[in-house]
């Protein structure tokens, strides 16, 4: 009896000192970092991020919470580059505070293995919308500036006419 006990709490203790493979480290600090972001914990978000890119990544994401909200932050998975160093996919949907359409960026976030700690060294858009990370929206139209069946940008079926009628 006392030898099946003995070998039931080595094997308890074996199972506890299991070390988290390189992957599981990555996968862990992303979400963390990501998930704080989202939720405008920069403070939080700033502990995952390497120190020569930390004022980047502040500028990058000023307008998180002020001017623009992240609505939610899909992982789509990660790609090891080398021994330390990793890609990480996002998909965000977000949406600009004075405007109801909701938008999607897919980001690439580069992240580097520092003595068993992992640590976003940079990120870029891939495809997507522009304007979550920083970037200067597009050109819009001024107001009032109608859109002429001729324009390159015009879609389709998206167009609507409106008559204002006034008694004089």
């Amino acid at each position: 009896m006392r030898r099946f006990l003995l070998a039931l709490s080595l094997v308890h203790l074996a199972g506890c000192g299991i070390v988290p493979s390189s992957s599981q480290r990555l996968t862990e600090a992303a979400l963390e970092m990501n998930t704080a972001a989202r939720f405008g914990r920069m403070d939080v978000a700033l502990e995952r991020v390497g120190s020569k890119a930390r004022q980047d990544f502040m500028s990058r994401h000023a307008d998180w919470g002020t001017r623009l909200r992240v609505v939610d932050v899909e992982f789509g998975g990660f790609e090891m580059t080398q021994r330390d160093e990793a890609e990480v996919y996002l998909d965000v949907l977000w949406l600009r505070n004075d405007e109801a359409t909701v938008r999607a960026t897919r980001v690439a976030q580069r992240w580097r293995d520092e003595r068993g700690h992992w640590e976003l060294v940079g990120e870029e858009r891939r495809n997507g919308d522009t304007g979550l990370l920083g970037e200067p929206p597009p050109q819009e139209k001024a107001a009032g500036e109608a859109t002429s069946a001729s324009d390159p940008d015009r879609q389709p079926g998206l167009s609507l006419h409106t008559r204002v009628i006034r008694d004089e």
